[in-house]
């Protein structure tokens, strides 16, 4: 408990820091440990005897380094052409390295190597969920911040329910928690801490919507879609584990594993929000 509590006093002031100097700095940040949790699932897809394509796996970077590839104002339509012809060239050449592999050695793994490769893309893409809430496009409120953006803001109270959710789902479930939840996944969580961890959620949300951007509303929206989206991302990634006979991805941050399992909630529930917001507003 103490190398978690001493590895988030260094981590989280970081990780908020790099948010508040501005969302360029911040998509740098979330590309570079979302290239690290990229590395670890290859890691741990190679110990359970499979092989990712690694060209199809780095072009999950592109998610989270989505706000510094595409530009505002008039250079979007150019720059998203650009991106794609790179993303289609780079699929294509994932695919053929992987026919030129079954060439050499006589043994065809190019559906397996590509659809892993494919996989880690997937799960490495929702980092750029993360990124793109920083810009926060379309959410307007009150900062009561003077010279915060809402962006910030926004990240801010993401965290921050995602850490209730985490944080209520765990003691609730120790204190009072006795019907499984789902057993098969994980053994451990509870539909009672589940439920705490819900509303906790919509809670922390309501209550930072309202002081930090003046809608409490909308931070309402956000806790509840955390509190539901947090708990399938964990759920998700202990499924995931158990496919691939791990205790954790990795041992980076000491008492919480490596980068995907810190960010593994945060890696469904920013998506989620994002597109909460663009409903919402």
């Amino acid at each position: 408990m103490v190398r978690r509590v001493i590895a988030a006093l260094i981590g989280v002031p970081a990780l908020l820091g790099v948010c508040w100097w501005g969302a360029g700095p911040f998509a740098v940040t979330m590309t570079v440990i979302a290239a690290m949790g990229g590395m670890e699932l290859i890691r741990a897809y190679r110990r359970a005897g499979q092989h990712p394509n690694v060209i199809l796996a780095a072009m999950g970077l592109f998610g989270p380094s989505l706000p510094l590839l595409v530009t505002s104002g008039g250079g979007v339509a150019s720059s998203a052409s650009t991106l794609m012809i790179v993303v289609t060239g780079l699929f294509l050449v994932g695919l053929v390295v992987e026919a030129a592999g079954a060439h050499r050695s006589g043994t065809s793994r190019v559906a397996a190597n590509t659809g892993a490769g494919m996989s880690c893309a997937g799960y490495v893409a929702l980092f750029g969920g993360v990124t793109m809430l920083r810009s926060a496009p379309g959410v307007y409120g009150r900062p009561f911040m003077e010279g915060a953006d809402v962006g910030f803001l926004v990240v801010v109270l993401v965290l921050c329910t995602v850490w209730a959710t985490d944080s209520a789902a765990y003691f609730v479930g120790r204190a009072v928690g006795s019907t499984k939840l789902s057993p098969n996944l994980s053994p451990m969580k509870t539909v009672e801490g589940a439920i705490g961890g819900f509303v906790a959620a919509v809670i922390v949300g309501a209550v930072l919507g309202h002081f930090l951007l003046g809608r409490g509303v909308l931070g309402w929206w956000i806790g509840a879609v955390a509190g539901i989206a947090g708990q399938i991302g964990d759920l998700f990634e202990s499924a995931m584990k158990r496919e691939l006979q791990i205790k954790d991805f990795g041992t980076l941050i000491p008492g919480h594993g490596g980068i995907l399992d810190r960010f593994d909630s945060l890696l469904f529930v920013a998506p989620a929000v994002w597109l909460l917001t663009h409903t919402l507003g």
